[in-house]
């Protein structure tokens, strides 16, 4: 588990990346409550977003100042917001190109059976049944 801790006056927070189940979970904290968590399968996409998620913080944290006696469940959910905006951005970037790679392997294996269906019979056909 990685941790990268921020003070704000009397307040901390919290960056975390850490194995879960057969994932990674990466997280920001205020004071042990979780402002922000995603999920990912893959550990170099989730090393990725910590690193982007910590850059980000200190962007939101240099543009959006405030003062000790700031209310602080509203910077709280502000930052919150800023943090999951760049995630679902960050993740589009992903989806796609796995879009790409998946729709490009299809077709690959779309063309191969196309070739392989020539020489098979209508009679032998099989397909799959709902029963064990």
């Amino acid at each position: 588990m990685k941790t990268k801790t921020y003070k704000h006056g009397k307040y901390t927070y919290k960056a975390y990346i850490k194995p879960a189940g057969n994932g990674f979970e990466v997280g920001f904290l205020f004071s042990g409550k979780p402002l922000f968590v995603g999920n990912f399968l893959y550990a170099k996409e989730a090393n990725a977003w910590y690193t982007e998620m910590k850059k980000q913080v200190s962007h939101f944290t240099k543009k959006y100042w405030v003062t000790p006696q700031s209310p602080r469940s509203f910077y709280n959910k502000f930052i919150t917001q800023h943090l999951y905006k760049h995630y679902y951005s960050f993740l589009d970037k992903y989806f796609a190109k796995y879009n790409r790679d998946y729709v490009r392997e299809f077709n690959k294996h779309e063309k191969k059976y196309k070739q392989l269906k020539k020489n098979w019979y209508p009679q032998d056909q099989v397909s799959f049944k709902t029963a064990a």
